[in-house]
């Protein structure tokens, strides 16, 4: 069995420091290429600096959640990317009734991705991490929270003593990237395990 771990944040450039900690964490999820495959939102940035790691590392599969209606698109929007480092990208229907809005576009994307995942990682991220973190823990999910850098990562330790909803996700925080991913398999396996009758 094979987990499905998304990666959310900025999807810009952020520091020599954060950008490290991005590829330290690609290293290793990459690691665990045997039991995980990746998911992100087939955007530069961050999300973009873990998955390439992590494929570096290994074989991991790496599934993007485009924002873009076609290749071709998305070739434009980030023409940096190695395009094929990806498994498999999916994009928004070209039918989309607001697919001639980027902003929807990746509120679409967003929604997708959140819900293909059993488990997600926030990196740093802006109001874009923000939006799928609120999805991630509505739906149920496994959050891990790589504190330590910067952004919405800082700020969820502090907002989640502030604002309380009844949710099954478990939320880990951890300045640790390999505790942090160890801290989330865990849970996932504890989640899986056949309940006892």
């Amino acid at each position: 069995m094979k987990y499905n771990i998304g990666i959310f944040g900025s999807a810009v450039e952020e520091s020599k420091k954060i950008m490290a900690t991005a590829r330290l964490l690609g290293k290793i999820l990459g690691n665990h290429d045997h039991s995980i495959r990746l998911l992100f939102g087939a955007c530069p940035g961050v999300p973009y600096e873990v998955a390439a790691a992590a494929q570096a590392a290994s074989s991991v599969e790496i599934i993007g959640f485009s924002s873009e209606t076609s290749r071709e698109a998305q070739l434009s929007y980030s023409p940096k990317d190695n395009l094929s480092m990806y498994t498999s990208i999916r994009f928004v229907p070209k039918g989309f009734e607001f697919s001639a809005n980027s902003d929807v576009r990746k509120k679409y994307r967003n929604v997708l991705l959140t819900a293909s995942v059993d488990a997600g990682i926030v990196v740093s991220g802006r109001w874009g991490s923000l939006n799928e973190f609120t999805d991630l823990y509505d739906m149920g999910k496994v959050i891990g929270v790589l504190t330590g850098t910067g952004g919405v990562a800082d700020e969820l330790p502090s907002l989640s003593k502030k604002i309380h909803k009844p949710s099954k996700a478990v939320v880990l925080f951890d300045s640790s990237p390999e505790q942090l991913v160890k801290r989330i398999i865990e849970e996932l396996k504890r989640r899986t395990l056949p309940k006892s009758s």
